[in-house]
């Protein structure tokens, strides 16, 4: 739509731009350019006939025009489409690509986000969709007026619009961030493909009852048109809210999904570290307790009476060992939530596992920090997630993580020299980890901050207040 899809979603004024790119730009630039020069020039008669309407018809496009709707994923979508398609409709199809031509606005233009070139793109891009659309209404047998046969002519141009800008803008995303056609299309996904295929057909008919209803009303009918189309307006943004909403919550139930998972690891990797306690801490003295009970039962049965002098006091000391270590082991335990060693034990603990499974050398840092237990499980899992990642994923090897104290907060940092990633990429639908760190470390009042990016490995650092007690 007008930028019915238009190039870019970044801002690329500063990005070098690949030699592929550029060709497609001029190329496009170029063939609409010469088609309107040419076609104009052939028929003077055309542009003398319509006189100052272009200029109307342009005036009302580009003030549309600089109310879009945007999207998080997808190029940005002009609501400007019913008009220059009415336009292309009534006046033919070199008209109708003036019009597009001269009635192009972006705000991001005046922002500096697009450089001049994009921008000659995106205006010659839609100019072609809508002389497109125009000489097949026209060779359809539109007219405007004729009724019902005007409706099939018009749906052909629809479809004859959508062709050609979808091509457009496709094949330059894919030569300006060099992704497959498939990848690339998808970009140009707003919402639903049914929702938004049945909003696109009821906008092109829009245009042709605009066009009906200048042929009436003349540039009040044209003026008044702006009314419906803000509405429509009004629907897509509230659509685009809907559908990405509904997008977070499936990534959320996603993340609760694998943070399901992750407790059954979590749960066990617990029982795993209450086991070694039991049988480091507890066992022995309980041991030493048997034994020393063996002894004085052997004692009364054989009538040594006096050794129990010498053997009793051993019992009892085996006894409060063993009564010690019972309540060190609890204490440890209701401490940390992360195990009976504390933060700093449980992840050098996890260091020593992970340097086990892999070739990676990891570099622990480590200071006592402190902390609630809430934090600091935050902190392991954080840690935990990001070391698993550098490992398992980023063909890292070394990585250093550094835990210390900082004032009222505690600031825990991994950094790896593996392949890195470009953060704004990553498919959140799929791989969630980033997003599920984020959102623990916000709970809990803390920052997240990644750098990272292909081929420089990846530094994520955590700071959190030491004494949060609100339970996640």
């Amino acid at each position: 739509m007008s930028a019915r899809r238009s190039l870019l979603r970044r801002s690329a004024s500063l990005t070098p731009v690949p030699s592929g790119l550029w060709l497609l730009m001029a190329t496009i630039i170029a063939a609409d350019l010469s088609l309107l020069s040419v076609g104009l020039l052939r028929s003077r008669g055309v542009l003398t006939g319509v006189g100052w309407e272009v200029l109307v018809w342009a005036s009302v496009a580009a003030l549309l025009g600089l109310a879009p709707v945007a999207s998080r994923v997808s190029p940005q979508f002009g609501v400007e489409f019913p008009l220059l398609l009415g336009a292309g409709f009534l006046y033919g199809p070199l008209v109708g690509g003036l019009i597009a031509f001269l009635g192009y606005s972006d705000a991001r233009e005046l922002r500096g986000q697009i450089g001049l070139v994009r921008g000659l793109f995106n205006r010659s891009q839609i100019s072609l969709s809508t002389m497109a659309a125009a000489a097949v209404f026209h060779l359809a047998g539109g007219r405007v007026g004729r009724w019902p046969s005007v409706a099939l002519a018009a749906l052909l141009a629809l479809a004859a619009d959508c062709i050609v800008n979808y091509l457009l803008v496709t094949s330059a995303t894919m030569l300006g961030e060099g992704l497959p056609f498939k990848k690339a299309l998808l970009l140009m996904r707003f919402g639903a493909p049914d929702a938004f295929a049945a909003s696109y057909a009821g906008l092109g008919f829009l245009g042709l009852l605009l066009a009906e209803t200048y042929v009436r009303l003349g540039v009040w009918g044209l003026v008044a048109f702006v009314v419906p189309i803000l509405l429509a307006r009004q629907a897509f943004l509230h659509r685009r809210r809907v559908d990405e909403a509904d997008e977070r919550l499936k990534e959320r139930e996603l993340a609760l999904e694998r943070v399901s998972e992750r407790m059954v690891d979590e749960r066990r990797e617990e029982r795993l570290v209450v086991a070694a306690g039991l049988h480091d801490e507890l066992l022995p003295p309980l041991y030493k307790v048997h034994l020393m009970g063996q002894v004085l039962r052997q004692d009364l049965a054989s009538g040594h009476l006096l050794a129990l002098e010498e053997d009793l006091p051993e019992l009892i000391h085996a006894t409060q060992q063993a009564s010690e270590a019972t309540r060190s082991l609890i204490r440890s335990l209701r401490h940390s939530s992360i195990g009976t060693d504390g933060l700093r034990g449980t992840l050098r603990m996890l260091v020593r596992e992970l340097e086990s499974e892999s070739d990676c050398r990891i570099r622990p840092e480590l200071e006592e920090v402190g902390g609630s237990p809430v934090v600091q499980l935050v902190a392991y899992q954080v840690a935990r997630e990001a070391l698993r990642n550098a490992v398992r994923h980023s063909q890292a090897t070394d990585v250093v993580v550094t835990l210390v104290r900082d004032g009222s907060d505690m600031r825990l940092a991994i950094e790896d020299n593996g392949l890195g990633f470009e953060p704004d990429a990553v498919d959140g639908e799929r791989h969630f980890g980033l997003q599920l760190m984020r959102e623990r470390v916000e709970l809990a009042g803390g920052l997240l901050h990644l750098n990272s990016s292909p081929g420089r490995g990846t530094r994520i650092v955590i700071r959190l207040p030491a004494e949060v007690t609100t339970e996640l």
